[in-house]
């Protein structure tokens, strides 16, 4: 539950304008923080050393009748009398100086600054002032800038990334739109912003390209099924004329020609309605299993006629949404491909939202299977058998209207196997 929850945002990780976002601001918060911490450094080393030059002063100042003043907020002696004070001063002493935190307050502070240096005798002399409240300054100023710092970064970060998810959006449409037409839907345009900048630009130049193709695609499915109606005619004609022949083979290979040219054209026709399809007219609920199990039934004998088998594999079966009619010529056109090019065996088969036929033929070469689908590609191996070279590029066109993918594989241990993946609905 929890990994199918976390997926849905898996999309997240591959928005390169996320990341992009992300890097800015990262790169914004580390330059940030850096900044902060030069300033406060330099800040606690240009008090130091104004300290350190006061402290200078206050020994050179003293003199025989002034060797030892303990005072608010100010200690000075001579550095061989340090008595009654904490130890923290006589480390400091034997180091030169430094900065004391002391665990108890002396005189009101706990945070001194000690120096060593010679007062106008020339006699080494510790001089030490309470920095407690500079210390508290520094700190309070420090707690400041980080709180600062924390809160632009949050805000930067926030907007950034609100902006990527707004750019991400807009690529998400485009992306879409892109899906849409790869998938044959040449009417998918994507949506104009306001922004006018580059994404928009992108946006405007996909749906002048997407319109320039579903022109060039319509008329030349147009113009193939203009071609092929207007031959049907002569077609007809010429056919009528040689069955008014004598009887000969040249009348029967005649007649036999003419008809395999009447099928190519019908063919080229259904492919062209098909394609032009639009919208859920004429679907209904279609049970694979049913639809399976009535092909069998209706092909079965013709399969045998030629000496063969045709087998029905139900694993599981599902109802999609889907044009029964168009389902039964992919169909009729598969087990016709198997029969034709295929082994003894050919399988009808359903497994869930899939649908197709295998055979146990020589089979085809993956490298091939982007090439048979094409209309009007034969392979060489093909070409002394019937065929017109549409079968799949029919069923091709059924499955793109039924928004299905057409996987093309190798039958074990051999053969091809044909699969229909409907979606689920």
């Amino acid at each position: 539950m929890v990994r199918k929850w976390l997926l849905q945002f898996e999309w997240l990780l591959r928005s390169s304008t996320l990341r992009l976002a992300a890097l800015l601001s990262a790169i914004f918060a580390l330059g940030f923080v850096v900044a902060i911490f030069v300033a406060l450094t330099l800040g606690q080393r240009a008090l130091e050393q104004r300290v350190d030059a006061t402290l200078t002063v206050l020994a050179q100042g003293s003199g025989v009748a002034q060797t030892r003043v303990d005072g608010a907020g100010m200690i000075r002696r001579p550095v061989h009398d340090l008595a009654g004070l904490p130890e923290p001063f006589r480390r400091a002493v034997e180091r030169g100086g430094g900065t004391l935190d002391l665990d108890d307050d002396l005189m009101g502070s706990d945070k001194w600054r000690v120096m060593v240096a010679s007062d106008n005798d020339g006699r080494p002399t510790m001089v030490a002032v309470s920095v407690e409240d500079s210390a508290d300054a520094q700190e309070l100023l420090a707690s400041i800038l980080w709180t600062t710092a924390g809160i632009v970064i949050a805000l930067t970060l926030a907007i950034g990334v609100w902006m990527g998810l707004l750019a991400q959006r807009r690529l998400a449409r485009i992306n879409r739109t892109l899906g849409q037409l790869a998938a044959g839907d040449l009417s998918a345009r994507t949506v104009h912003s306001q922004a006018k900048d580059d994404l928009d630009d992108m946006s405007h130049n996909l749906n002048q390209t997407a319109s320039e193709l579903e022109r060039l695609v319509s008329q030349t499915r147009r113009l193939s099924a203009s071609i092929a109606h207007d031959l049907r005619t002569p077609l007809a004609r010429l056919r009528a004329q040689l069955e008014m022949l004598p009887e000969g083979d040249g009348r029967a290979a005649a007649l036999e020609e003419a008809s395999r040219l009447s099928d190519i054209f019908d063919t080229i026709m259904r492919v062209a309605r098909i394609e032009a399809g639009q919208g859920r007219e004429g679907f209904e609920h279609v049970s694979l299993d049913e639809l399976a199990q009535d092909m069998a039934e209706t092909f079965g004998p013709v399969v045998e006629d030629e000496g063969k088998t045709l087998n029905l594999e139900i694993a599981s079966s599902a109802t999609v949404q889907a044009d029964r009619a168009m389902l039964v010529q992919a169909l009729a056109n598969l087990i016709q491909n198997a029969l034709v090019h295929g082994g003894e065996q050919i399988t009808v088969f359903v497994d869930g939202y899939s649908l197709g036929v295998a055979d146990n033929g020589a089979g085809v070469e993956p490298a091939q299977f982007s090439k048979i689908i094409e209309p009007m590609v034969r392979l060489d191996a093909a070409r002394g058998t019937p065929g017109s070279g549409l079968g799949l590029a029919l069923v091709k066109a059924v499955a793109d209207r039924h928004g299905a993918k057409l996987n093309l594989a190798m039958h074990n241990p051999h053969g091809l196997r044909v699969t229909l993946n409907f979606t689920q609905m």
